[in-house]
């Protein structure tokens, strides 16, 4: 069961960051350049790392269900 809630908050952030909802991903992103050389990175570089953290997701959800 903790596996499932943890995979589900992945994804829903996952997709928060894919679609760049009420502009988390700009602010991510202006929160790490605000101490950090971004170097080339932008804003879309961050909702690139919402696929990945999505499929982290959908692995921690797949592992937590049940086989059988």
């Amino acid at each position: 069961m903790p596996g499932l809630v943890v995979g589900v908050a992945f994804i829903v952030f996952g997709v928060c960051l894919i679609a760049d909802m009420s502009g988390v991903a700009r602010r991510i992103h202006d929160f790490y350049a605000s101490f950090m050389d971004p170097g080339r990175a932008t804003p879309n570089t961050i909702r690139v790392v919402g696929v990945f953290v999505t499929l982290v997701g959908v692995g921690w959800v797949g592992t937590s269900l049940p086989l059988g």
